[in-house]
């Protein structure tokens, strides 16, 4: 699993030690479960001591959810990319496709979100504590994204911001906490995504013209790429004790 590296901060070698720590959690969480991973094994795994991963990361909670954060990564990079690419890309229910999608095709983001929902629920509470300003920063950049969507007329204007944003996260949160839960046949994944992004564009969605999508698009870019550039940031400085 490949990791962010972050050039010009600390010493080429820490970050590449911590890069195996990180590499090393990451295949442990995906073959073996979050309850079930140690610290010690970890240590064992990326050819270091114990001691050397707490230079990098206080608690197991904080490497775990380090690995969690280089596995959004990849998906905000590509949330970026398809805004500037085409404006569709901003609309709801290409998030929620791409989104799902990525919860089946990478692996960490697979064993957290379809596996075991304690360690989602553990993860989540953590996250505020160690990762608060970044967080913070997510739950605001959903905002404005939510907000330009109705600034432009491609969502509805109710019922309220909060709620509207509520209920798109329950749709999704719901069709991924479902699916382990329910017995084959089921759908293929492209087909579950094609699936949740028509219940979002039928929730949400309204006509809107190309120049607003273009315009949504270029704006909403400007504000994930600016928590992209936070999530690499935060990486960072948990490579480079």
């Amino acid at each position: 699993m490949g990791g962010v590296r972050v050039a010009g901060r600390g010493e080429p070698a820490r970050e590449r030690r911590a890069g195996r720590i990180l590499d090393a959690a990451g295949e442990l969480l995906v073959a073996w479960g979050y309850p079930r991973v140690t610290v010690d094994e970890v240590a064992r795994r990326a050819g270091v001591g114990k001691g050397t991963i707490y230079l990098h990361f206080a608690t197991k909670e904080q490497l775990f959810l380090t690995v969690l954060l280089r596995a959004q990564r990849g998906l905000m990079a590509r949330v970026v990319a398809g805004m500037r690419e085409r404006g569709e890309g901003v609309l709801l229910s290409e998030m929620a496709r791409a989104g799902y999608l990525w919860a089946h095709e990478e692996p960490v983001a697979r064993a957290v979100l379809l596996g075991d929902l304690t360690t989602l629920g553990a993860l989540g509470a953590s996250a505020a504590e160690v990762m608060g300003g970044l967080v913070e920063e997510r739950d605001r950049v959903v905002e404005a994204h939510f907000r330009l969507l109705r600034d432009h007329g491609l969502i509805r204007g109710e019922p309220g911001l909060e709620a509207q944003i509520h209920a798109y996260s329950a749709i999704l949160t719901g069709f991924l906490a479902l699916e382990p839960l329910k017995p084959a046949p089921y759908p293929s994944h492209e087909e579950n995504a094609a699936i949740v992004a028509d219940v979002v564009r039928t929730a949400f969605e309204t006509p809107g013209d190309p120049a607003a999508l273009h315009a949504a698009a270029a704006r909403a870019a400007d504000h994930y790429q600016r928590l992209l550039d936070l999530m690499d940031e935060e990486i960072g400085r948990r490579q480079v004790p």
